[in-house]
C-alpha cells in the first residue's frame, strides 16, 4: 500500500517515529515535510542527522520558493507528487496550512482515504465571530470525510469529539518524543552538566528550567516574577531560548545571578540543561501540547505546567508534579517553594515523571498510527493486517 505523510517541519523526534512507522507497517511510505524549519519552532535553525530520506517540498523548486514563498512552493510541490504518485493512503499532520489544504482536498476529491493528526486542544479551541464559524464549517467536514482522526492524548481527543468525530473514527497514537535519545543523551552529558552546575553557580541548588520560544502565551515573566519573591538562594531558574520578549524578560529579572538565559539553543543542546535542571516549568496558555515536558520526564525532572496545556493533561499530576490551575505568580510561587523545601517529594516526583514517560514511546505511537490506518480501512471494507485495538477513554 502507497501511503503518503505529510507533516510541518522534522524535528528529533519525528524521523525516527516514521522510520518505525515504514519499518513495521510494510506499506510504501513516503514522507514529505513542508519546510526544513521555520522561525515558529522554537530552536535555532540547524541542521541535525536525519534518521531517514524525507522529500522538503519548499526545495524541490527553489526558484518557486523565491517567487511565491515557502508555503505557495511546498503547495505546489505536494500537488506535483499527488498527482505523479497517487497514494492509497494520505496521514495529513495539520488541517490550515496551505501545503495541508493541498493534500486533503486532494484527497477528498479523489475519494482516498485519509488521515488527520495534529495537536489541537479543546482548551485552546477559542476562535470567535467569522473566524469560528469558518473553522467549524471546515472541520465539521473533515470530521464527515476522515477514514480516521488520530488523537495524541485526551485534550486532542475531546477537541475533535467537540466537531462531531464518530467512536469508530477516534484511533489513539500518543505524541511521543524519542525517549532512548533523551535518556542516552543525559547519561552521557551527565559529567558536562555537573561541570556546568559549578561554572554557573548551581551546586546544592534546586535548579528550575524553563525552555522554548520567549513569547507573551508562555508567560515567562511569571515565573521569573515568581522566582525573585523566594527570597532563598537554595534555587536558580535557566531561561532557555530565544524570541521576541528575550530583552523585557531580562529587565524583569534585573541582573539577579539566580536567573540565567542562555539564549537560543540548538535541539541537541537540551539535554545538557536538562540534565542539570530538577523541575521544568510551562506556565503556559494556549499550549496544544508541549513536547519539552515528554523531553523533561524523559531526562528525569519535575514539572510544573498549567492544567489545561496538551501534554499535562495526560502526563502531569501530583505525583510527579504541580498542574496550575491559575497563571498567577502565587501560585507558580508555592509550586516552587514546596520543589526547593521537600528535596525527598521532589526526588520522588522526578522518579514518577520517568516512569510514566515511559508509555509514552515512539514505538507505541508507532503502532498507533499503524493501527489508525489499517482499522480505518477495515471499516470501509478493505481487509486489514493488523488488529484493532481499543482506543484511549
Amino acid at each position: 500500500m502507497r501511503v503518503l505523510l505529510l507533516n510541518n517541519v522534522p524535528t528529533l523526534y519525528f524521523d525516527p517515529l516514521f522510520e518505525k512507522i515504514r519499518r513495521d507497517s510494510g506499506w510504501h511510505l513516503t514522507v514529505c515535510y513542508s519546510s526544513a524549519w521555520n522561525s515558529q519552532v522554537g530552536w535555532e535553525e540547524t541542521k541535525f542527522e536525519r534518521h531517514g530520506a524525507a522529500i522538503i517540498l519548499d526545495q524541490c523548486r527553489p526558484w518557486l520558493r523565491k517567487k511565491l514563498g515557502s508555503s505557495a512552493a511546498a503547495a505546489v510541490s505536494l500537488a506535483g507528487i499527488l498527482i505523479g504518485q497517487s497514494p492509497d493512503y494520505l496521514i495529513c499532520c495539520g488541517y490550515t496550512l496551505m501545503p495541508q489544504l493541498v493534500a486533503l482536498f486532494w484527497a477528498m476529491l479523489m475519494g482516498k482515504p485519509f488521515a488527520v493528526i495534529g495537536d489541537s486542544n479543546i482548551y485552546c479551541d477559542n476562535a470567535t465571530g467569522i473566524r469560528r464559524i469558518i473553522k467549524r464549517l471546515w472541520l465539521n467536514l473533515l470530521t464527515r470525510r476522515a477514514a480516521a482522526l488520530i488523537t495524541i492524548g485526551l485534550a486532542n481527543r475531546r477537541f475533535w469529539v467537540s466537531y462531531g468525530a464518530r467512536p469508530e473514527q477516534l484511533f489513539s497514537s500518543r505524541l511521543a518524543v524519542d525517549l532512548d535519545f533523551f535518556e542516552q543523551a543525559c547519561r552521557e552529558r551527565r559529567d558536562e552538566a555537573r561541570a556546568l552546575r559549578v561554572k554557573l553557580g548551581l551546586v546544592e541548588k534546586v535548579v528550575f528550567l524553563f525552555a522554548g520560544r520567549l513569547v507573551r502565551r508562555k508567560h515567562v515573566d511569571s515565573i521569573i516574577n515568581a522566582a525573585l519573591r523566594i527570597n532563598d538562594e537554595r534555587m536558580a531558574l535557566i531561561i532557555a531560548g530565544g524570541g521576541e520578549e528575550f530583552v523585557s524578560l531580562k529587565e524583569i529579572a534585573v541582573d539577579d545571578p539566580r536567573v540565567i538565559f542562555t539564549g537560543p539553543i540548538a535541539p541537541a543542546e537540551l539535554p545538557l540543561y536538562y540534565t542539570l535542571s530538577d523541575a521544568l516549568v510551562l506556565p503556559a496558555a494556549l499550549e496544544p501540547w508541549g513536547l519539552v515536558i515528554n523531553e523533561a520526564m524523559a531526562c528525569g525532572l519535575g514539572i510544573i505546567a498549567h492544567r489545561h496545556c496538551g501534554a499535562a493533561v495526560d502526563l502531569v499530576g501530583n505525583d510527579n508534579g504541580v498542574a496550575l490551575k491559575t497563571f498567577s505568580v502565587d501560585e507558580l510561587g508555592e509550586a516552587m517553594k514546596m520543589m526547593i523545601n521537600h528535596e525527598p517529594l521532589l526526588r520522588s516526583m522526578q522518579k514518577r515523571s520517568q516512569e510514566k514517560i515511559a508509555n509514552w514511546s515512539i514505538d507505541t505511537a508507532a503502532l498507533g498510527m499503524i493501527r489508525a490506518v489499517e482499522g480505518s480501512i477495515k471499516a470501509r471494507g478493505s481487509r486489514s493486517r493488523l488488529p484493532v485495538f481499543g482506543d484511549e477513554k
